[in-house]
Order: C-alpha cells, then sequence, then structure tokens
C-alpha cells in the first residue's frame, strides 16, 4: 500500500491509529518547555497505543519473543534480532550443561576454508542459486515455494557446527550423509543443538501457528492472533540462518554455514529437473521458489508431492499470475494477478528514495499493465503509457503545472555525521551541508530531501529551493524516469527511447 514506506512513528502511527505526532512550531531545541511537553506527552501516548492496537497484539508479541529469545523486554525492543537469537542458544547451551564454545575453537575443530567458491564478491562461500529468467511475458505463471526452506535444511539434514564433518569415522564414511558439491558429512549418531532448536520452532509454526491461523472455527480476532505469532516466527526462523550464516556470529561454521546452502541449491535444481521432465518450462528461480510456465492443476499436485517424498521439503503453491513480466535481470520482475493486483519485486520506482513524481508516473504504468489480458493488450499499453511520459516531461520542461520542489526532491538518509564524510560526497551530503551553512541542524540519521538543478554543485536542499531560482537539471530526471521505467518496460517489449516511435514485441510471444 506505500503506507509504511518510511518506518517511522509518525508514519505507522497514521497508517494504524489515523493520528501523528505533534507539529513543532520551530526547532525543538528551541520549543517553550510547556510545548515540548506536550510534544513528549504526544509521542508516549501514541507508543502506548500502538501496543494497545488491536487487542495489544504487538505487547503480546513483544511477551512472545521476550520467552523465545529468554531476553527482558528492554532488550528485545533494543536490540536487533541476531541478538535475540545469540542469546537463545546461549541460554540452551547454559540449559544443557554444555560450555559455549569460542569460535576460534570451532575453527580449530573444523575447516575454516569453503569448499565451494563464492559467486558474489566478499562473500566467503557459495550461496543460494538464481536460475537465470527467461525474459519476456508470461501468461498463467505459477509461483511454487518451499516453506522455510534454510530452516527446514537444518533440521532434516541435522546442520549445527557440532554435526557437520563430525569425528565419527562411520559417519564421514558413510554415503546417505554427504552434502552436495562439497566434501562435508553429516553426523548419524547424535543431533546437532541448532538443528534441533531451529527444527523445533519450524515445526511449531507450521504444524500449530500456521494451522491454527487458517482454521475457521476460531474467531477472527484468535486466528489474527495465530497468523501475527505464525509470520514472527517465519521471521525468526529465516533469520536464524542468515545468523548463524555470518562470519561475526560467535557459533559461525564454514562447514555448517556452506552445507545449508548447498543442500538449497540441490533442492531448486532438482526440482527444476523433475519439472522439465513432466514437461514444464521453468521461467525463473530464486533461492527457495520456482517460477512454472501455465503447469496445470495435476502437475502442480505431483510437484509437491515429490517434494515431499524425494527431498523432504514441504513445497507449496504460493501463487499465480495472470502474467509475469521477466527482465534480463534477476530479482527484477513485476507480476499481475487477475484481480488486477500489481506485484513489484527489487524495482526503483517503489522505492523510497526515487522521487515522488516519478514514483506517481510509475503506479499509473503499473495501473495501465494491469489491465492487459492478452498480448495484443501491451499496444494499447504503449499508447497509454506513452501518454504518461509525455505529461511527465511536459511538468519537468515548467509548461501546465509544474512540478513543485517536494514532487521533484530525492530523498536520504544521512548515515552518519557530515565531518566523518571523507573527500568524496554524495550528491545528498552536498545537499545536506549547504542546509548547514544556512544554519540548520544537521544530525546522522536525517533524511536530506533535495533536488537536482544545473550548477551550484548540482543540488539544492528543498529548504532552500522555495527561497531562491534555478534550473533545474531536466536531462538528470529523464535519466531517472527512463531507468525506472526502463525496469518495467524492458520485460514487456517496450523501448523508453521509443515510446514516441515504435516498438515490436513479436521476439517476446
Amino acid at each position: 500500500s506505500g503506507a509504511y514506506d518510511r518506518s517511522n512513528l509518525e508514519t505507522i502511527a497514521q497508517g494504524l491509529l489515523g493520528k501523528g505526532k505533534r507539529e513543532l512550531t520551530t526547532d525543538i531545541s528551541s520549543l517553550p518547555y510547556y510545548e515540548l511537553a506536550q510534544y513528549c506527552w504526544r509521542d508516549a501516548n501514541i507508543t502506548l497505543d500502538l501496543t494497545r492496537f488491536d487487542d495489544n497484539l504487538l505487547l503480546r508479541l513483544i511477551v512472545l519473543l521476550m520467552r523465545i529469545s529468554r531476553l527482558s523486554m528492554e532488550d528485545v525492543t533494543r536490540l536487533g534480532i541476531s541478538s535475540w537469537i545469540q542469546s537463545l542458544f546461549r541460554q540452551e547451551h547454559r540449559s544443557r550443561g554444555a560450555l559455549i564454545p569460542r569460535q576460534s575453537d570451532i575453527e580449530a575443530a573444523k575447516s575454516a576454508e569453503a569448499h565451494t567458491e563464492a559467486m558474489i564478491k566478499d562473500k566467503a562461500f557459495k550461496g543460494a542459486i538464481v536460475i537465470d529468467p527467461i525474459a519476456g511475458v508470461h501468461f498463467n505463471a505459477t509461483v511454487l515455494d518451499f516453506a522455510s526452506l534454510y530452516p527446514t535444511i537444518m533440521k532434516k539434514h541435522n546442520i549445527s557446527y557440532e554435526t557437520v564433518d563430525c569425528p565419527h569415522e562411520e559417519c564421514r564414511v558413510a554415503t546417505d550423509n554427504k552434502v552436495p558439491e562439497t566434501g562435508h558429512w553429516t553426523c548419524k549418531k547424535r543431533t546437532g543443538m541448532i538443528s534441533e532448536i531451529i527444527g523445533f520452532f519450524r515445526d511449531t509454526r507450521v504444524m500449530w501457528f500456521k494451522a491454527k491461523s487458517k482454521d475457521k472455527s476460531l474467531d477472527e480476532k484468535t486466528r489474527t492472533w495465530y497468523s501475527v505469532v505464525e509470520k514472527a516466527l517465519k521471521v525468526y526462523l529465516n533469520a536464524s540462518y542468515g545468523v548463524t550464516g555470518a562470519r561475526h556470529f560467535e557459533l559461525f561454521c564454514m562447514p555448517a554455514a556452506e552445507s545449508v546452502t548447498a543442500y538449497g541449491r540441490n533442492a531448486i535444481m532438482k526440482t527444476k529437473e523433475k519439472a522439465e521432465s513432466m514437461g514444464v518450462r521453468v521461467l525463473y528461480g530464486d533461492t527457495d521458489s520456482v517460477f512454472l510456465d501455465n503447469p496445470s492443476k495435476d502437475q502442480q499436485d505431483e510437484l509437491v508431492k515429490w517434494s515431499q517424498e524425494a527431498l523432504g521439503i514441504d513445497l507449496e503453491v504460493e501463487k499465480t499470475y495472470k502474467y509475469v513480466a521477466l527482465s534480463e535481470r534477476k530479482k527484477n520482475y513485476i507480476g499481475v494477478y487477475s484481480t488486477g493486483y500489481v506485484e513489484v519485486k527489487g524495482l526503483s520506482g517503489k522505492k523510497r528514495n526515487t522521487p515522488r513524481f516519478i514514483q506517481d508516473a510509475f503506479s499509473e504504468m503499473l495501473t495501465v499493465l494491469s489491465k492487459v489480458d492478452n498480448p495484443e493488450g501491451f499496444e494499447t499499453a504503449k499508447s497509454e503509457i506513452r501518454g504518461i511520459v509525455n505529461t511527465v516531461i511536459d511538468r519537468l520542461e515548467g509548461k501546465p503545472n509544474p512540478f513543485t520542489p517536494e514532487d521533484l526532491a530525492f530523498r536520504v538518509q544521512l548515515t552518519k555525521k557530515l565531518n566523518q564524510y571523507g573527500k568524496t560526497t554524495p550528491q545528498h551530503v552536498r545537499a545536506a551541508k549547504m542546509l548547514e551553512d544556512a544554519g540548520h541542524d544537521i544530525q546522522s540519521g536525517t533524511i536530506v530531501e533535495y533536488i537536482k538543478i544545473k550548477g551550484n554543485g548540482g543540488v539544492m536542499p528543498i529548504e532552500l529551493a522555495k527561497e531562491k531560482s534555478y534550473w533545474l537539471d531536466k536531462d538528470k530526471y529523464i535519466d531517472t524516469l527512463k531507468s525506472v521505467f526502463g525496469q518495467v518496460l524492458d520485460s514487456v517489449g517496450i523501448d523508453f527511447q521509443e515510446l514516441l516511435g515504435f516498438t515490436t514485441l513479436d521476439q517476446f510471444f
């Protein structure tokens, strides 16, 4: 919906409660004490109302996370999820009377070198696999998703720091516990601690909370609670692999980390092979899901059954698109449902730092594309999109109804203090320094809003743009518009450069 593009108190309160923070009449450091007290009281009151929202949903969720992570309320609400998981594993070691190993102890007992070569720069080992997308428009595409793939792998294959490459000779020479693509093996004599814990939470989520969230015999409020817990556990589970697979984690074990991704790649490739053996074309695959080209209901059911029997992993039919538009870029696509709803993945037209006028034009374009029902419909869509682009360019040139500075603003957050940036200063930093020179208090975390102009460093903060004259750098905005629109238009066979001319769709059908 775009309601939570910014995760601050104002945006969340407006989205959930329909009210926001008190507006400031001046800089907060200059407020009279009475107005400052009102401002602080309003913030505290909003926070209290958020915890009370929907029958104390947030408060109950916090208590649940406290129980799982064995942390206080203060720690759960102030520390990140990696700290929750670390606390859980530490407490589990203590409850079992086991020593918590140092990372150097693990490295001494296990190999610190990867058996696989990373495909991404600065990564220590080979990660998830992405099946190259078949660029173009594909009608009646179905997405099948592995339910909690990595947690399931950790449970099924007994992956933990103490069980991968265990010291038992019978495990080392066995043939049914070898990790694909590597020389690793897993223990057959004992269950690993991390494997057991992750497996427990995985089963609890799938067999209890997820099932209860769909139980029509329960009232809606109870089902909502189960649904929220189920989704929270899913985040917790998925983060568990991310944490244990990170070098900075105290229980990081290279053989365990790369074994999980190796089994994941194996699952995706075997599923691709199985689908193709059934006569179903795989359009795209990424980490834990595959996009299939118009599979029948029987073919979907057969794949789901095969995955459970052959891989021991639950494969679910996640969604079916009226059509999906895949570009040659990985992790970038739009999927249009039969309802007309458009799902956007990895496209900058939906990112919060993109100027508002481009986001609005992007949304208009998606609305046009959502109405396409067949290949011929793209010719009509092309004409409508041409009109959207021409209107935007006219307004950039200052013709009827020109854009305001707020419409044109790029929004980028400062990640550190201004004096900590080096000689190379990004555009938002230059804009922030201009604000500081004008007397504004600029701190780390400030979201800087600026427009692109000709001359004067190429940028101007919108606060100053309201007071000064400037020449807008129209070409820079058109380049941004082209970049955003091109991510979608390429996949549906429309060339941005040819919107005023013609293009051909035949190659995609």
